[in-house]
């Protein structure tokens, strides 16, 4: 398929249409197309996008999208994904506004609803084990991510201060290891 502002704006607009519950579900759709159906980018250089992507503040499939959309065609391509992966959500949450009231206590809604929860989980947890995998993780590292899950998952601690920290300690042990080159 060729690389341009359409294929761009169709292929986030599919993925856009699975953002129900949360942006990640858009992951592995994108992983899909981007990798490959595509082509457009290695599986290498997904992950680390990815990577960029999820220490970024702000709405993560609205940030996905300008991201990959600049790295792959510019401030265009950008605009492209980005009106791709929101259109769905503004269509369906313009739909839901207008008509979930008069609908939500159908028992095809409700079942539909405590169906799609399942389904959702499993979309957000391939991409996590996806990326578990490819980021190379060893035995002196492990600690990183179980430690974080612990703090966030256990004790309560922010995600913020998480990041912060892991980003003092990454300068830290930058510094360290470059000055003693």
């Amino acid at each position: 398929m060729p690389l341009n502002l359409l294929t761009l704006f169709i292929t986030f607009l599919k993925a856009g249409g699975l953002t129900i519950g949360d942006g990640y579900a858009t992951v592995q759709p994108l992983r899909q197309a981007l990798v490959k159906s595509c082509g457009w980018l290695s599986e290498e250089e997904f992950a680390r996008h990815l990577a960029v992507v999820h220490a970024m503040p702000g709405i993560f499939n609205i940030n996905l999208a300008v991201w990959l959309g600049r790295k792959l065609k510019g401030w265009p391509g950008s605009m492209a994904c980005l009106l791709g992966m929101i259109l769905p959500a503004v269509v369906i949450l313009i739909v839901f506004a207008t008509f979930f009231d008069d609908f939500r206590h159908f028992a095809a809604v409700e079942s539909f609803l405590r169906g799609a929860r399942p389904a959702i989980v499993a979309l957000i947890a391939l991409p996590c084990f996806q990326l578990w995998r490819q980021s190379n993780i060893t035995l002196s590292t492990v600690w990183i991510p179980v430690g974080a899950a612990i703090g966030i998952g256990l004790l309560g601690v922010s995600p913020t201060y998480i990041i912060l920290a892991l980003t003092v300690l990454g300068l830290l042990y930058a510094v360290m290891v470059y000055n003693n080159d």
